[in-house]
């Protein structure tokens, strides 16, 4: 409607402005409804280039809009979405010149059972149908925590890719794990030395968990503190190398099986915590598969691109306003970064079908057949890590744009804030690492106190289940709810307070809603066509729930979360007070509509917290 209203503008102004003329006006929803459904500054604009009066502006413009809207040609649908001659009741001039619009009560009632019939489609719309984005993150490593730092990214991406859906993109969700290089030495070199405390198959994968991460704590330390297990770790890292080197032989069976261990353990863990935050990846990609790709295309590109130093093979950001960055080393063994541009020919499927030549050795075929079998390139690629890599990114994305420009121009590098506690930043060298686990744990003790009213109406599965689903949304809420890029501050108390500014407060709406419209259905109410009587006046919940779709494009335009969860709040929040100041099921002649207003609410926010990866109870 956004869309439509601003063609109104630009059709009013034609008498005022050339046709050659561009001005950039704003359109919103002003803060108090008392000042209508929409506001544009188009007036005030319009009004300091030419150099006018913008109320005196402000009126002209508002009596051409009625003009316009007064037409009969205006009723064309092609033209607009929606008819303005019906769903706009009026346009009013405030202030130093805002221009107002309201909306009818017909256009509500409309809105309503458009919700109703959507149901979980509603808010769907297809800005980007045909379009394939592949979207990178998370990517804790093998050999290493999964720590509360990879929830932002996790929360993020997850949260981005669903946005990306809902307006019509086809996603491919990636991981991308780093299963070689010094810490997964380090971690192995430390299990060698402590072999006689590694947990057996049999024990829990709690147990195995932390076995792993004290040994990459305890191979850190040694490798800064000690030479000759820095020399042990380094010629460790040499042989990880070779086990997916076609052209090397590692004689040593005990790296490999020890390898194998840790790195199935570690992926185990991570699938448990996948499954718990609600997140599935279509592809697990390992830097072990794009080492050698990645590889060849540096070496390919000596002198062009890249430049010998001291035997190592690096790019000069300098040339470019950046710093200069190591992609193969002088033992020839490939950085982060060269792996980094590998991976990016890799998605883009069409340029790696020529490259790859590499089949990993232990029989993981993936890169192979999927490259054979994705014909077509991305339309974009985005990649969300940790703000700490944004200088990183932008030399290996320079060198890229210089191999290849067209990869490099699609290409999104976002970065998120730290999720911080009163400690600051974790280090897991340092071993003071919070895993996501222990605070997921903590969490759930802490719902359980809130919850434990629920324990004798819920089974213990799906009480269990509830108490995750709370949990996991108090962090995500937190995450969410401000801009991109922002470090978190998490407040357990009031993260999962079930009033206010909570995920677990929108959930608990939702299951209200859901619960009045089951007592209406049990009840037999027709709410699915009611209409409004005549004497009903229009709710602010009403004038929220019509803005969801727009909330979702908006989302999508800026890559920010946080426009559908403060919508999301702002309808809870008139939901409540709309339950709370009157009895719905009254058996009045207003019940049926009331009801069909919660059963709006209930798709509304069921629809937004899906798009956010945030799950609903049935019960809470």
């Amino acid at each position: 409607m956004k869309t439509d209203i601003a063609n109104l503008i630009k059709k009013s102004i034609n008498t005022i402005i050339s046709n050659d003329e561009k001005i950039d006006f704003i359109i919103e929803h002003p803060v108090d409804f008392n000042y209508g459904d929409y506001s544009t500054n188009v007036a005030m604009i319009l009004a300091k280039q030419k150099n006018q009066n913008p109320r005196e502006l402000a009126e002209k413009i508002a009596e051409n809009l009625r003009n316009i809207i007064s037409s009969e040609t205006e009723k064309d649908p092609s033209i607009l979405q929606f008819n303005p001659k019906t769903d706009i009741s009026k346009i009013e001039v405030a202030g130093p010149g805002f221009i107002n619009f309201y909306l009818t009560a017909g256009f509500f009632k409309k809105t309503i059972q458009q919700i109703i019939n959507g149901e979980m489609s509603y808010g769907h719309n297809h800005d980007l149908n045909n379009k394939k984005i592949v979207i990178e993150y998370t990517d804790p490593n093998p050999f290493k925590q999964f720590h509360i730092g990879h929830l932002m990214p996790n929360t993020i991406g997850e949260a981005i890719a669903r946005i990306l859906e809902w307006n019509g993109a086809k996603v491919t969700r990636v991981c991308y794990q780093g299963d070689v290089g010094m810490h997964v030495a380090k971690a192995i070199w430390a299990m060698n030395k402590k072999i006689s405390e590694m947990p057996n198959d049999l024990a829990p994968l709690e147990n195995k968990i932390k076995f792993i991460g004290d040994c990459y704590t305890f191979g850190s330390e040694k490798y800064e503190t000690d030479e000759i297990s820095k020399t042990e770790i380094n010629e460790i890292n040499k042989k990880v190398y070779e086990l997916f080197d076609d052209t090397k032989t590692n004689d040593d069976p005990q790296i490999k099986r020890l390898y194998d261990k840790g790195k199935e353990w570690s992926l185990i863990h991570f699938n448990q915590m996948y499954e718990k935050l609600g997140t599935t990846f279509d592809q697990l990609i390992f830097e072990s598969q794009m080492a050698e790709f990645g590889s060849k295309i540096v070496k390919e590109n000596v002198p062009e691109i890249f430049e010998l130093s001291d035997g190592a093979v690096v790019y000069k950001g300098e040339k470019d306003g950046l710093h200069t960055r190591v992609f193969i080393n002088s033992l020839g063994l490939p950085t982060y970064e060269a792996k980094d541009i590998g991976l990016a020919y890799y998605k883009d499927s069409v340029l790696a079908e020529k490259f790859i030549s590499v089949k990993p050795k232990t029989g993981d075929d993936r890169i192979s057949k999927i490259v054979k079998n994705k014909i077509q390139k991305f339309d974009a690629s985005i990649i969300i890590t940790g703000g700490e890599q944004k200088d990183y990114y932008k030399v290996v994305r320079t060198a890229l744009s210089k191999l290849n420009s067209e990869i490099a121009e699609k290409t999104l590098h976002i970065t998120n804030g730290m999720l911080r506690f009163a400690d600051g930043k974790m280090s897991s060298r340092k071993g003071n690492i919070i895993t996501a686990s222990e605070l997921l744990r903590d969490i759930e003790n802490t719902v359980f106190e809130k919850l434990k009213y629920q324990s004798d109406k819920l089974s213990k599965e799906e009480f269990e289940k509830t108490k995750s689903m709370i949990a996991v949304s108090s962090i995500k809420y937190s995450i969410l709810k401000q801009s991109v890029g922002k470090d978190i501050v998490f407040d357990k108390n009031s993260a999962v307070s079930f009033e206010g500014d909570s995920g677990p407060y929108l959930q608990y709406s939702y299951v209200r809603a859901k619960s009045l419209v089951e007592k209406a259905t049990a009840k037999k109410i027709n709410f699915l066509d009611s209409t409004p009587p005549q004497n009903w006046q229009i709710t602010n919940l009403e004038k929220l729930l019509y803005r969801f779709p727009e909330s979702v494009k908006v989302a999508y335009s800026d890559l920010a979360p946080q426009y559908i969860l403060t919508l999301l709040v702002k309808i809870a929040g008139e939901f409540n007070s709309f339950y709370g100041n009157q009895i719905i099921l009254d058996n009045s002649p207003n019940e049926s509509y009331k009801v069909a207003i919660a059963k709006a609410t209930m798709h509304v926010l069921q629809n937004g917290l899906k798009i956010l990866g945030i799950k609903v109870p049935e019960r809470m």
